[in-house]
């Protein structure tokens, strides 16, 4: 249930990469970068919020807020990067080197606690690595793109693998929703911080389409999402969680085509198939280790 629920968190943040380019691209953007993730967390936050109080669950430990805290200082480290480099590289690039923390976190593991993942869960991550690679083909519109974007975008990367590894480990400690809201409240706090330091900040509150855009964000791409990570950490080793992760390029080239009628490649469909070549065998490894168990 776990890999499933995960998967399906995917499929939403795969469709989220055409929102966000919409929102921030261009210079007629309705909204500027770090103050679409302001207020899309800061919606998503108010509704956990208001939903801790009515069931009076606000009283946290110390121990939840310092392992909160340090998941929440990654998770909004590596989303102002992401956005920031996604502004200013292609979304073929952003996905790519978004994607690199599915190798980023096996090698963190190891450098960090000598952990070394199963063969099985390697091979996937080798497979998921080049399926991404050629879905994306960030090598194609690099001259769209600037060096400080490429290294913003490695940077958030690093950040989520981070973010996931130490998940993987303070999870399992503690109920997920006041794990979530720390999470969720500390990644609008910074980026309500920075933004106004890194950004002439903008804000079409007249947009219906923007709205509606935050709305989908806060609610699914945000709540429902994070909340469904949060849960499925205290079950799933971190390898795991990013090699699933590998699916979200996979659905997001499926939402281009399925909702603006992008036409996918033979390049695009051999590497998509090759991501989810890689996501079966880590999954067949882990059933055959738990069965060898």
């Amino acid at each position: 249930m776990a890999d499933l629920a995960l998967a399906g968190i995917m499929a939403i943040w795969g469709s989220t990469f055409a929102v966000v380019r919409t929102l921030v691209g261009g210079g007629s953007a309705p909204v500027s970068p770090l103050l679409l993730v302001a207020v899309r967390m800061s919606l998503a936050s108010a509704l956990l919020f208001v939903w801790l109080a009515a069931r009076r669950q606000l009283r946290f430990s110390p121990a939840v807020w310092r392992d909160g805290l340090i998941c929440a200082a990654l998770l909004g480290g590596g989303f102002l990067l992401q956005i920031e480099g996604q502004y200013r590289t292609t979304a073929s690039r952003s996905g790519f080197l978004t994607g690199l923390l599915v190798v980023t976190v096996p090698l963190l593991e190891f450098a960090l606690f000598r952990k070394r993942p199963p063969w099985p869960a390697l091979l996937g991550v080798a497979l998921a690595f080049t399926g991404l690679s050629t879905l994306s083909a960030p090598w194609a519109d690099a001259s769209q793109a600037t060096l400080l974007g490429d290294w913003l975008t490695v940077g958030c990367a690093i950040v989520f693998a981070g973010h996931i590894i130490a998940l993987g480990r303070l999870a399992p400690r503690h109920p997920v929703l006041p794990m979530l809201l720390l999470q969720l409240a500390t990644v609008c706090a910074l980026a309500a911080a920075f933004g106004p330091l890194v950004e002439a900040q903008h804000f079409a509150t007249a947009q219906a389409r923007l709205w509606l855009a935050l709305l989908y964000l806060a609610l699914f791409a945000t709540l429902l999402a994070f909340g469904i990570q949060t849960w499925a950490q205290k079950i799933l080793p971190p390898v795991r969680v990013a090699l699933i992760s590998s699916l979200e390029p996979v659905f997001a080239a499926l939402w281009a085509a399925l909702l603006i009628g992008e036409r996918l490649s033979g390049r695009e469909l051999f590497g998509g198939a090759l991501i989810i070549l890689g996501v079966a065998v880590g999954e067949a490894g882990a059933a055959w280790t738990r069965a060898r168990a």
